[in-house]
């Protein structure tokens, strides 16, 4: 995989909330503190291509997970995981750093660019020409039977382009 500036960007967020979380600087709780460090592990391992984003993404998000991202309607963790793939068919992506992060009890929320560069035109969207969105996530993790790690058991994404 070739490493971009985006990938080493986020590297070094997750290097900083590690050192963050060692020191509790945020006074928050071992609960939110693990929600921090594995929403930043996971952002900082993500992988453009479908197969390595499944490895990422089956570790964080719940079976049972309910995602409002692509379409109209939420969609359960695995027709969202259909849905990526046809998704990463059509565009080559790149993520940029997080921005923003705020963590409160069960929730975590963030902000960053995504880069989504179309394989064919779609529309207005022409080959090879990248578009930016900004884009806000809302995290709810829980305890999940059969994991050791809390788990996202709800997302709502939102995006609009820049």
């Amino acid at each position: 995989m070739k490493e971009t500036n985006y990938y080493k960007q986020r590297q070094e967020g997750y290097e900083n909330v590690l050192q963050e979380i060692k020191g509790n600087t945020q006074n928050r709780s071992e609960f939110e503190n693990m929600m921090k460090e594995r929403m930043h592990h996971w952002w900082a391992n993500w992988k453009p291509d479908y197969e390595g984003w499944l490895k990422c993404a089956d570790s964080l998000y719940s079976r049972e997970c309910m995602i409002d991202a692509i379409g109209a309607e939420p969609q359960v963790y695995k027709d969202y995981r259909a849905s990526m793939k046809l998704q990463r068919d059509a565009f080559d992506m790149d993520m940029g750093p997080i921005e923003t992060c705020v963590v409160e009890g069960d929730t975590i929320s963030f902000n960053y660019k995504m880069y989504m560069t179309p394989k064919a035109d779609h529309g207005k969207m022409k080959k090879g020409q990248t578009i930016t969105l900004k884009v806000c996530e809302f995290n709810t993790f829980d305890e999940v039977g059969g994991y050791h790690k809390p788990m996202v058991v709800h997302l709502q994404l939102i995006a609009s382009e820049l």
